[in-house]
């Protein structure tokens, strides 16, 4: 029948390009650890969403078949809280997971399975996809408070969202969605899980290039605007900047942001926001940090009764692993390092 033809083709459309964007993302190798756990996240869900379709359309479907899909399936929680991580890691400068040690489970049952086959021991696996989605669910909820902590700089920005924090937010609620596709099938189809991640491909997709049209005429109005800064004007915003920062000590303010800073000087977020990145080569975080870190140094050196998580929070951090990664990535050595080596080379002390 017709309805059955476009069904499938229009659930499996979903795993088929996971495949293929996968792919993609795996070639894309300087663009670090993010990518590749996205890559691994549509791989695994393709997988099990592929299985889902041909087991729809053919119950009496291999066993070995059914198995990978269920194999899969243990690695789409994990891989949706390592890119959440990953991807925060580098939109914040806090430190990364330790990557290996949440896919190390998963790849040990899966040896399991593969010891004890669903072919083999079918009394093992029956039942088991409850456990793997609590599995993939509890991952979930710990992704979803990292990103709830990192709400603050989701939220900053010119301009609304950009695209990365957009697919982000996007790869997470989608991972979401399909699990809750799953858990409905005794309500609704065994397929609405294959039809959901068809849809969410497809919604992001859109929306990610309708946000890119977006933020290309922005930037064209932007660019329009910022031809009449000159060098002149933009050393004297740059003065203005420093000055603010010095007196009102703005940098220790954790909840700092571009918009904040901005009306400080009295000039627009996309000027600000050109003088930083064209004239100092520097991203907003950037600047701030350097005023926190260089407030931290004092600290160091002169209160040493304050152990590191006080010098982290009088300046301006608003956690200890942001505060180390910041550091580390500006003087190139730990806070407890630095403080070790300026007391024992100072004469005085």
């Amino acid at each position: 029948m017709i309805s059955d033809q476009l069904l499938f083709l229009f659930s499996a459309l979903g795993a088929v390009n996971a495949f293929f964007l996968a792919l993609y993302l795996f070639s894309r190798r300087s663009h670090g650890l993010a990518n590749l756990m996205l890559g691994g996240l549509l791989l695994a869900i393709g997988i099990r969403t592929g299985k889902s379709v041909f087991y729809y359309f053919n119950d009496n479907l291999a066993l070995e078949f059914v198995q990978l899909g269920l194999s899969a399936c243990l690695l789409i929680g994990p891989l949706t809280y390592l890119y959440v991580c990953f991807h925060l890691s580098d939109l914040t400068q806090a430190s990364p997971p330790r990557w290996h040690w949440h896919l190390l489970f998963s790849f040990l049952v899966i040896g399991v399975g593969i010891l004890l086959p669903y072919s083999h021991y079918p009394f093992y696996w029956h039942g088991s996809l409850r456990v793997i989605h609590a599995y993939w669910f509890a991952y979930l909820l710990v992704a979803g408070w990292r990103l709830w902590q990192a709400r603050k700089w989701l939220g900053s920005g010119e301009g609304g969202i950009s695209r990365s924090r957009f697919l982000l937010l996007s790869v997470y609620f989608s991972s979401g969605l399909i699990l809750l596709a799953y858990l409905s099938t005794p309500f609704t189809s065994y397929i609405v899980g294959a039809i959901s991640f068809t849809f969410s491909i497809f919604i992001t997709g859109i929306c990610f290039l309708l946000h890119r049209e977006e933020k290309i005429e922005t930037a064209k109005k932007d660019k329009y605007q910022d031809r009449k800064l000159t060098e002149e004007d933009a050393n004297a915003i740059v003065a203005s900047l420093n000055q603010i920062m010095l007196e009102q000590q703005l940098h220790l303010n954790p909840n700092l942001s571009l918009t904040l800073l901005a009306k400080k000087v009295g000039h627009l977020q996309t000027t600000v926001s050109q003088v930083l990145n064209q004239t100092l080569s520097k991203s907003f975080n950037l600047y701030v940090n350097e005023f926190r870190i260089a407030h931290a140094k004092e600290l160091l050196l002169t209160e040493m009764h304050l152990n590191m998580e006080l010098v982290a929070v009088r300046s301006g951090f608003n956690s200890n692993s942001t505060f180390f990664a910041a550091f580390r990535k500006i003087v190139g050595q730990t806070p407890a390092s630095f403080r070790a080596t300026s007391t024992l080379s100072s004469p005085t002390r």
